[in-house]
Formats: structure tokens, sequence, C-alpha cells
């Protein structure tokens, strides 16, 4: 036991004094420092990392909108020019909105439309009417859209084709930013209010400049209040119709001034200002064409005709509406005009020949 304590204390001496000597390798130990690239290194450039700076607005973003009319399927731009109106032709507003904090923050996105009475700073419903405002709403309160149309609401306008479809927008955030297309789809009736423009459409977008026009603005509003808007016009052609008269029949001895035995009802439409006249020939005998009865004889009254009046030429108009380069305003609410108390009557001369007269009736509706 001597013994073998003896050679393991010699061994750790061994190893002990190897660590200074370097005796256990095949060369004696030595300390070596080394440098790759000896010299100077004063500076260096690092361009790989930028600086990311995203802009976000608080209220909703426009990038665009449109009004178009669907030709045969294919939606075309009607901004600043003149449409139809037929109660058939279809029209729509387009819009593309961005919301920077995000497409929930949306609370409300409404249409407002109105004929500007040629003033461009006229305003929604300011002169009222179904025929001359319109009010597309679209409501985001509760994450599932409610699509509305507060106005008109007598028919003048039918409205029930909405869309909304999720879009990218090409500037915006990633992370923050939703962006929807929006369409708001409607047909206006007859009586739309006719707007020829003042005679040259400017096509400057979002802006009103051509007076005797259909105004509209867009607003879109979000949860903390802030609300954007862009505004711009389009037109409407004339539309007339003269859609049914009645025919008037009138029983009467010689001498007498006979009324018929019914008024008679005129249906008509017209979305501007009208006149309407009435022309009738003289009366002509069934079986004896010279025994005519002189259209000065027969008496009209109606509309806004009051009192009973007779031609007094041959040539001269009887106005229900209007006058000779007056016309009576439009109609303000409905898709036609009824006149149901058109009047006539015959003052049959003493001696007349007995029978049947007939007279042609020349009704003439004119829009301006």
């Amino acid at each position: 036991m001597g013994k073998q304590n003896a050679y393991s204390v010699l061994v750790v001496i061994g190893l002990i004094v190897s660590l200074f000597t370097g005796m256990f390798c095949l060369e004696p130990y030595i300390v070596k420092n080394a440098r790759a690239n000896p010299g100077n290194v004063s500076e260096q450039w690092n361009n790989a990392t930028t600086l990311n700076v995203t802009v976000l607005y608080r209220e909703p973003r426009f990038n665009w909108y449109d009004f178009q009319y669907n030709q045969s399927g294919t939606w075309v731009s009607r901004l600043n020019a003149q449409s139809d109106v037929n109660d058939s032709a279809e029209y729509r507003f387009i819009v593309n909105i961005s919301s920077d904090s995000g497409w929930e923050n949306i609370t409300y996105i409404n249409i407002t439309a109105w004929y500007d009475q040629g003033n461009d700073n006229s305003v929604y419903n300011q002169t009222l009417g179904g025929n001359m405002n319109l009010f597309l709403q679209y409501e985001n309160l509760t994450g599932t859209a409610v699509w509305k149309m507060l106005w008109p609401n007598g028919g003048e306008v039918t409205s029930d084709r909405y869309s909304e479809r999720v879009v990218r927008d090409p500037v915006g955030s990633p992370r923050f930013t939703e962006c929807h297309n929006l369409t708001f789809s409607f047909v206006p009736g007859y009586q739309f209010r006719y707007a020829p423009g003042d005679g040259g459409w400017d096509t400057t977008h979002n802006a009103t400049n051509d007076p005797q026009s259909w105004n509209f603005k867009i607003y879109a509003s979000n949860e903390q209040g802030y609300v954007s808007w862009i505004q711009d016009e389009f037109g409407i052609y004339s539309y007339t119709e003269i859609v049914s008269a009645g025919w008037p029949s009138i029983y009467a001895y010689p001498g007498e001034n006979a009324t018929a035995e019914n008024n008679i009802t005129l249906v008509t439409r017209s979305n501007g200002n009208y006149s309407l006249s009435v022309d009738v020939g003289n009366l002509t005998h069934r079986t004896h064409p010279t025994a005519n009865i002189s259209r000065k004889r027969i008496w009209l009254r109606g509309g806004d005709l009051d009192i009973s009046s007779n031609y007094t030429t041959f040539t001269d108009l009887l106005y229900l509406y209007g006058a000779v380069a007056t016309y009576h305003r439009n109609q303000a609410n409905g898709t036609s005009l009824t006149t149901s108390d058109v009047e006539y009557k015959c003052n049959i001369p003493l001696g007349q020949i007995a029978g049947e007269y007939t007279a042609p009736i020349r009704y003439h509706l004119k829009t301006t």
C-alpha cells in the first residue's frame, strides 16, 4: 500500500508539471497570438435596414367612385352626362372606400342626390319632393350591413339591389387597412327630374359646377365621428308621355249649351316643367259633311283652367296647364299626373241638323 501511494503521488506531480512545461506534447508549449487582418479598422457601413413609417388616416378614405348606367349588362359611366328615365333604366353609385382602423370602424355611408334648381350651392331636400331628392344608406353598426333607401318613399324611385365586396387597397397598410367596394343600384321613375345641365358639361371630378343638374354627395363616417365626403353630378334627359285620354260624349238639343255626360280623365307624365294644350277641330256631321258646328261653340275647363272657356278663333289653343311660353312647375312627387276634371261643353245652334257629330282632339304635352 505504501508503494502504491508513492506512485500515485508521483503521477499527480507529473501532470501538474506538464501544464507548465509541455512535457507530454511533441513540441514545447508555446503561447501564440494570431490576427487575421493585421492593421487598423477605422469604419464600417451597414445598409441592410430601413426606417418604416406608415401613415394612417383617422377618417375613411375614398379611393374612387362613379355613377353608372346598366347598358345590357355592362356598367357605363354617366358622370357629367345626361341619362334616360323610363322606369326601367338602371343606374348605380359605386364607391371604393378604405378604413385604416378596420372595416368594423365604419358606421355609415350615405348617398344624397338632388336636383340643384339651377344653383350649385343648393343642398339635399332644400326643395322637397320624391322626384327631386334621393337618399341611399349603408349602415354598419352591428357587423351585418343594412341597406336602405330613406327617400323617396312614394314609388318615384325603386332600389333593391346592393352589393359589397372586400378588395385590396394598393396603398393601404396590410396590418391596419380594410377596403370595400359598395354599389347602390336604383331605377328612377318616369318623372325623375329633368336635368339638362348648362349646355356644356364640365368633367372635373369631385366638383359640382354645372347648374340645372343632379348633384350628389357620398359621406362616410366612423365610430370616432370622423367624416369624409366627395361630390359630383349627372344629368337626366326629358321624358314626356300622354298615357291616356278619355272620350267625351255630349247629348244635346238645339239652343242648349250642353255638358258632356262625364268629365274625362287625362293621365300624363313629364319630368320637367310642362304645358298641356288642347286643340279641337270643327264638329262634322257623320253623314252630312256640310252640316258642321264651329269649334268656337266648344267650351273646355279642367286642370289649371278653372273657368270654362271657349275657342275664339280657328287656330287658338286652350291650356289645361301653363300657357304660351309659360310652364307649370314639375311634379314634385308621383310617377304620373292624373287630371280627372276635364269637362267639355258644346253650344248647339238653333236649327242644327240632328245626328252624330265628331271633332278631332289634339292634346299637346311639352316638357322644358
